[in-house]
């Protein structure tokens, strides 16, 4: 596992600087920029190494969102979002994989497959912007508002991340058994 920190580490910086210096700045004009939030970042912990102890992943998800939050100055809305997806990552991991499944060291799109890495993003996206926006406007008044946010924000976030996968994630060979 000590082998794969330069690679987080850099995977951290690069996650935090692209969601703080383009994601977090880009504005789509009146029509869907209130609706449209693009959260890269969870990919961070969403691509830890499988035997990540769940009290580190909580550990290292409290500090992407607390980064985040002192770059954006969010009071905790990211760290409690990001503490959520690092407590459920085990959880979500176990649930999408078929029994019997053997994968490698760490999530990889080439070897789980797209549409694994797609159900797993996709979930942990959608739990972790419905939070994100549930703590943000602090109400349910206008659920359809709550519900087209969270919809489409959770597309463009999914479909950022996967293009972010398929860009920088090296191509290896699956094993064979």
């Amino acid at each position: 596992m000590l082998s794969l920190l330069p690679i987080n580490l850099l995977r951290f910086i690069a996650l935090l600087a692209v969601q703080v210096l383009i994601f977090s700045t880009i504005n789509l004009g009146a029509s869907l920029g209130p609706y449209v939030n693009i959260f890269v970042y969870p990919l961070f912990i969403l691509l830890l190494p499988f035997s990540t102890p769940t009290w580190l992943l909580m550990i290292l998800g409290f500090a992407t969102g607390l980064s985040l939050d002192f770059f954006l100055g969010s009071w905790g809305m990211h760290a409690a979002t990001c503490l959520l997806i690092a407590y459920m990552r085990p959880s979500l991991i176990s649930i999408i994989t078929p029994k019997g499944a053997e994968f490698e060291v760490e999530p990889n799109i080439y070897l789980q497959g797209f549409t694994w890495f797609l159900i797993y993003a996709g979930l942990a996206t959608i739990i972790h912007t419905t939070f994100y926006f549930i703590i943000e406007s602090w109400t349910f008044y206008n659920l359809f508002i709550l519900f087209a946010r969270i919809l489409i924000s959770s597309a463009f976030s999914v479909l950022f991340m996967m293009m972010f996968l398929y860009l920088f994630t090296p191509t290896r060979k699956r094993r064979m058994a």
